[in-house]
């Protein structure tokens, strides 16, 4: 223990002021090499050493607010600017939301945030019986050149401010989507591919044997991808399965309507829609007066290329009899919209967004998310005041929207884009090798 002030001796005192006058010495002596060895640099450069003769003036200037114990929480600290390996998304961050209008366009300011998982794609979300959102994922976590993945579910009980680490429940490429079905059961089903079923009874944290995914008589696969419909245990969602060819431009796929009467474990009830429409995969909600809808992706008009599917567009429809008929069909835009999902929000107005691979705004083709609302139960929709969530330069497959309502009436929209770079013979992740990137915004369908 060092002594009190009180105690020390005279002889004490004469020995700290002489260490404090050899301190000073050494700090004397530091200081003239230091200029000498930036003099001495200069002078053997050849070049002058340059002198400060500024004079202090009350000019205001920023002051940073963030205090310095949350800034180490919220900025990399690494030298190449990377976050610690545990963080799980970055720190959210401000994004212009943008509202078209017939006059002139009005933005609002949202929150928006990365997860940090190495090619996050097919991220889709569910609220359960706690109130916290669960999210299923998948992430590239193994391999160079070879696609390893991981599915991953995490969870969010501020209503998406922040998220658990995530735990991986399965290894291989599927996709599965994750639905709640009252207090902590959740089904997984496939998303886009052929896949597995499978069930939890305890919120995710287990899950029953994985099975396949019923297929049509015959052995014909349906795919999925949208939003479902959950009323209590009956879901019903869009699928699509590939068939003869129609139409002007030989459209190959026709869309279904799948039910199951027992929790997803049986899915032995369909209709097919009317292949005149030329659709496949597709969203579905009930809206407030009863009606099904249904937001599908559709065939380009003739004479528009076909050998991507990035020219499809968007059909809705309404259906009052359980799709047994149709009304209020009608085909959105001529190209460049897929991806629907549909949320019916709490005042009972459609919430649809999409993803929008080749978008215009003002003039100028872009990629990236957008949304729209119906104030009529999805007979028609406000498109000349739809919102731009996100805009994204570099690849223009932008896709798999995921839209949740939040407690304070604000939309959590998930969203996945591509990073591609194929100037060169080699990139991450291999040659030419196209990578997932995973994003959130937060904002308002009625913003201030």
């Amino acid at each position: 223990m060092a002594p009190s002030p009180a105690a020390l001796t005279g002889c004490d005192l004469i020995s700290q002021s002489q260490e404090l006058i050899r301190m000073n010495r050494t700090l004397w002596i530091f200081t003239l090499v230091a200029v000498w060895l930036v003099e001495g640099i200069a002078e053997e450069d050849g070049f002058p050493t340059a002198k400060d003769v500024s004079r202090r003036l009350p000019v205001p200037t920023p002051v940073d607010a963030i205090p310095l114990e949350k800034l180490k929480t919220l900025a990399a600290r690494d030298p190449g600017a990377e976050y610690d390996p545990n963080r799980f998304i970055t720190p959210p961050m401000p994004i212009a939301i943008r509202q078209q209008h017939p006059v002139k366009p009005t933005y609002q300011e949202g929150v928006s945030y990365t997860f940090l998982v190495h090619s996050m794609k097919f991220a889709h979300m569910c609220r359960m019986g706690d109130g916290r959102i669960a999210m299923v994922a998948t992430g590239w976590v193994e391999g160079i050149t070879t696609e390893t993945r991981a599915c991953f579910i995490t969870y969010s009980k501020d209503e998406g401010r922040t998220w658990s680490q995530p735990r991986e429940f399965h290894r291989g490429l599927e996709r599965p989507q994750p639905l709640s079905l009252g207090g902590q059961k959740l089904l997984l089903l496939p998303m886009d591919d052929d896949g597995f079923l499978s069930f939890s009874q305890d919120g995710g944290q287990t899950w029953s044997a994985k099975k396949p995914f019923p297929r049509l008589a015959g052995g014909r696969i349906t795919y999925h991808k949208g939003s479902l419909l959950v009323e209590g245990n009956t879901v019903t969602g869009v699928f699509t399965a590939e068939g003869k060819p129609h139409g002007p431009v030989g459209w190959t796929a026709q869309s279904l309507i799948r039910r199951s009467r027992d929790g997803g474990r049986t899915w032995q009830e369909g209709i097919w829609l009317p292949p005149q429409w030329q659709t496949s995969e597709g969203a579905i909600t009930r809206a407030a007066d009863g009606a099904l809808v249904v937001a599908l992706r559709t065939a380009q008009p003739a004479g528009y290329p076909s050998y991507s599917d990035h020219w499809r567009r968007l059909t809705t429809a309404r259906s009052m009899d359980e799709g047994q008929t149709w009304t209020d069909h009608q085909v959105h835009f001529k190209y460049g919209k897929v991806h629907s999902d549909l949320v019916r929000l709490r005042d009972g107005r459609l919430l649809l967004t999409y993803a929008a691979r080749m978008g215009e705004l003002d003039g100028r083709i872009y990629h990236g998310i957008e949304a729209v609302v119906s104030r009529d139960h999805g007979k028609t929709w406000d498109w000349d005041r739809r919102f731009v969530l996100f805009r994204w330069a570099m690849h223009q497959t932008t896709h798999s929207p995921c839209s949740l309502q939040l407690e304070d009436g604000r939309i959590l929209t998930l969203f996945l884009y591509h990073y591609g770079a194929r100037w060169g013979k080699t990139g991450v992740g291999g040659p030419g090798r196209t990578l997932g990137i995973t994003s959130a915004v937060i904002w308002s369908v009625d913003p201030e």
